[in-house]
């Protein structure tokens, strides 16, 4: 044979070698990844009637009986006809009882149901099904199977086991009260108004006052140094509040969505046992000839740390809604009332004058660096215009406006309910209004580079004592010349 021949003969079986090797890799590679989730997809049709043939289900479980009916409204159980139902979730259990697609045929004629937790007598969850026609059927739901995300299931005449998902089976294994609609009280919309709070009333077990609220608009104007909301707290002090942040609590009672049912129809010792005939926290809310009460009992569960070991922080309360004959379980996030403090939904506005309606504000300091200033204000709200003297000497009313705002922002970070005895008056602040009203604000020195501050005769406040500092600088400046956009902003 040839030298060329030879290579030839070397070359072809290179060739043909690797030939047989890309035929292997091609005969053993996976499957496409479609053709993977098309069978991974696919189920097998065990049931197949229409939801709305359903005339009535009747569910049994390790919690009892009872029947959920097919009735012109919706489905509904009728033992509980006085609560709102949530017929929509009554309707999937229809429809995950008529349209059945199992997972997997996990045995065809099994011999030991029991192992599946579908023995005759014994399911874990059963479902006997009446169509409208007269058709009757039941169906059994078993144990989780090892995948974790399916449970067994068989019809009560076959003796052939499927894996259906967990998710649509879970009905069965219910409550009746699982049920029940957790949509508490009616959430407010653009077309469902707030109604006037005509009193708010807060008790709770770990504060020595009720925390009151009333509305105040025919006081309220609002401006751009007025209060931020026509809702006043007028216990433990006469303070305005945030319109943020006391939103949640002034209209919180309204769109109260339950986690969980507790209980359906309480007795007295139930109302005992989760704290309701003792609540630690009360809601009382008459508005608009209409009243509206809340009571918030026991813990019901504690926050779990990155370990899942429950802290002592609350998670959720037991909470019995007035007018719903059932304890529900609040996550706190629902409830504001259990966890805010008064000095958290208030305005830092210690008072609320229309600047359009003052006739002066008089400002006198003592102590280290006395100064008495006064200012003479005349104004008119129907056309917004305004005239300022300081001491005699007109100035600039819109730059005017800017000190005024700075006056009232005051930083009050506490409730103070302490009269401050023989500590020295070092502020006075006369806020008056050209029909006579106003508010007095008087500033002592407590010590402890603080103030406690009293609002017409009543302690009710604390603030840094570097306010009243600021203050007097910006008042100063301001008389002499500054713009309202040279003056101090921090203390």
């Amino acid at each position: 044979m040839s030298k060329r021949a030879k290579n030839l003969l070397i070359i072809g079986i290179f060739i043909l070698s690797m030939a047989v090797v890309l035929l292997i890799l091609v005969l053993t590679q996976p499957k496409d990844s479609a053709d993977g989730e098309e069978s991974q997809s696919s189920t097998i049709s065990v049931l197949s009637y229409d939801r709305d043939s359903i005339a009535e289900m009747t569910i049994k479980n390790e919690n009892g009986e009872f029947t959920i009916r097919n009735a012109v409204a919706g489905f509904t159980i009728d033992d509980y006809a006085e609560f709102r139902q949530n017929s929509t979730v009554m309707g999937a259990a229809g429809r995950c009882v008529t349209a059945i697609n199992a997972q997997a045929l996990v045995e065809e004629h099994a011999a030991d149901l029991e192992k599946y937790g579908l023995a005759d007598g014994s399911p874990k969850a059963e479902c006997d099904v009446t169509l409208k026609d007269g058709t009757k059927y039941s169906v059994y739901f078993g144990i989780d199977s090892p995948e974790g995300n399916t449970r067994y299931m068989r019809l009560a005449d076959s003796d052939s086991v499927y894996t259906v998902l967990s998710n649509s089976s879970g009905y069965f294994y219910y409550r009746p009260e699982d049920f029940l609609s957790l949509s508490v009280t009616e959430e407010l919309t653009n077309n469902n108004t707030a109604p006037t709070i005509d009193h708010l009333v807060i008790t709770r077990r770990d504060f020595d006052f009720d925390v009151e609220f009333i509305d105040d608009s025919k006081n309220h104007s609002i401006d751009d140094v007025g209060a931020a909301s026509s809702q006043v707290m007028i216990s433990p002090v006469y303070a305005y509040l945030d319109i943020t942040n006391s939103n949640a609590i002034i209209y919180g009672i309204w769109g109260l969505t339950a986690m969980n049912v507790a209980v359906v129809r309480p007795t007295e010792a139930q109302l005992e046992e989760y704290g309701i005939a003792d609540p630690f926290c009360e809601v009382n809310l008459d508005a608009e000839l209409q009243n509206y009460n809340l009571k918030i009992g026991n813990v019901a569960s504690y926050e779990l740390d990155q370990n899942g070991e429950p802290t002592t922080n609350p998670a959720s309360y037991y909470c019995y809604y007035n007018g719903i004959d059932i304890i529900y379980e609040f996550a706190v996030s629902e409830i504001p009332y259990v966890s805010f403090q008064p000095i958290d939904i208030l305005s830092s506005s210690m008072t609320s004058n229309y600047i359009y309606k003052l006739d002066y504000i008089d400002v006198e300091f003592s102590g280290d660096n006395p100064a008495h200033y006064n200012m003479n204000l005349t104004g008119n709200p129907e056309e917004q215009t305004l005239s300022a003297i300081i001491d005699g000497n007109e100035v600039d009313a819109e730059e005017f406006k800017q000190l005024y705002i700075f006056m009232l922002k005051c930083p009050i970070d506490d409730l103070c309910f302490e009269d401050p005895g023989d500590s020295p008056l070092i502020c006075r602040i006369d806020f008056r209004n050209d029909d006579g009203s106003g508010d007095i604000l008087e500033f002592y020195d407590t010590g402890a580079n603080r103030v406690t501050i009293k609002l017409n005769g009543t302690t009710s406040f604390s603030q840094p004592k570097g306010y009243l500092k600021v203050l007097q600088e910006n008042i100063e400046a301001f008389k002499n010349g500054a713009s309202g956009d040279e003056l101090k902003q921090v203390w």
